[in-house]
């Protein structure tokens, strides 16, 4: 692990005056207050989900993100297994500085948000589907006068709560749906409508001497040059998407072991020429966090897509690659794989 990028848990930042009794029942899990404990009556799975998030601030106070979080995030996402792919402590470390990403709690619950100015987008809290419309509810009651809230990256089973309710705003947001493909259709290519990969991955095997591996702590530090090649030759610093991606590629390879994600290399002549990284989802789906590869080798991103999903997916049925950002050559070519299906998400604002 690379101390570097350790971080100090930072002091709670205080998003409207705090309101906690200064007196706690015991009954009441470490960090809730009274008024929350009436949510975990008669509730074991709420009340087990409170006891992981007694570490945190409660909302309105939060805190940014950081390192230590991860048993605490692995602990209730194995409780509460996620679809949507920004729900992975990996993405939400990697991106935490260009998101301005902070945490907290409240009634039980796993809180992550975007903060930035007078703007909190949060995402779908972490806990019990039962609670869940409460708990957004009062996330707005909560929130400071001035505070524009929203909920982003919703997915399905969150919005439908709020269908019928005409006092918020419901808005599908195509531009972040993932894509989730069968582990089988990637790796095989099977039928006419993977000619075109399999001839692009026949075309690579053919033209270049090359050899894949899991990725280790060994190949990190090659693959921090190989990124910082790609981004010179992509000018990622006048690109703000390219340059925030870099600092979230940077973070996943420094943080790599500590992370516990999984990565993949191609090398040619000895020399990193592709990589990919991603992490379990949910039990029965792998996400593809990062791909990148030299484009100037026909079918590279092709066989790479091939062999890190072989590799490193077998014990999966899924793979989600993400979304594509409403870029029509990314939608394009997440479309050319056919997915299996895709994870809708949507926008939850007041109305």
């Amino acid at each position: 692990m690379d101390t570097l990028f350790m971080q100090q848990t930072a002091p709670a930042k205080p998003w409207a005056a705090s309101q906690h009794l200064q007196s706690i029942p015991a009954t009441v899990a470490p960090g809730q207050t009274a008024g929350d404990a009436e949510y975990f009556s008669g509730n074991g799975n709420s009340y087990t989900s409170s006891r992981l998030t007694a570490s945190l601030p409660v909302f309105p106070d939060v805190r940014p993100i950081c390192l230590e979080d991860k048993p605490l995030f692995d602990s209730i996402l194995s409780a509460f297994p996620p679809q949507v792919s920004e729900l992975t402590f990996t993405n939400l470390f990697a991106w935490r500085k260009a998101y301005g990403f902070v945490v907290s709690s409240l009634l039980g619950y796993l809180l992550i948000a975007s903060s930035k100015g007078d703007k909190l987008d949060f995402l779908d809290p972490i806990g019990p589907q039962s609670m869940k419309k409460a708990v957004i509810e009062e996330c707005f009651k909560r929130s400071q006068a001035g505070t524009d809230v929203t909920f982003m990256r919703l997915p399905s089973d969150t919005a439908e709560l709020f269908a019928d309710d005409t006092r918020y705003a419901v808005e599908e947001d195509r531009d972040n749906f993932d894509y989730v493909y069968r582990l089988q259709d990637l790796t095989e290519l099977s039928g006419g409508a993977y000619d075109g990969k399999r001839n692009l991955i026949k075309r690579f095997r053919k033209t270049y001497s090359f050899e894949y591996s899991p990725m280790t702590e060994a190949d990190i530090e090659e693959s921090l040059v190989f990124q910082e090649a790609w981004c010179t030759l992509k000018d990622c610093a006048s690109t703000h998407g390219l340059a925030t991606e870099r600092e979230a590629l940077q973070e996943m390879l420094l943080n790599f072991q500590a992370l516990g994600i999984k990565g993949g290399v191609i090398r040619v002549g000895g020399k990193i020429v592709a990589l990919s990284l991603g992490e379990q989802l949910n039990p029965e789906t792998l996400v593809v966090h990062i791909e990148k590869a030299d484009g100037e080798m026909v079918g590279i991103y092709q066989a790479l897509n091939a062999m890190f999903t072989s590799a490193q997916a077998a014990s999966f049925t899924f793979v989600n690659r993400e979304q594509d950002l409403g870029i029509p050559g990314l939608r394009q070519a997440k479309l050319s794989y056919h997915p299996h299906h895709m994870v809708p998400k949507y926008k939850l604002s007041h109305a």
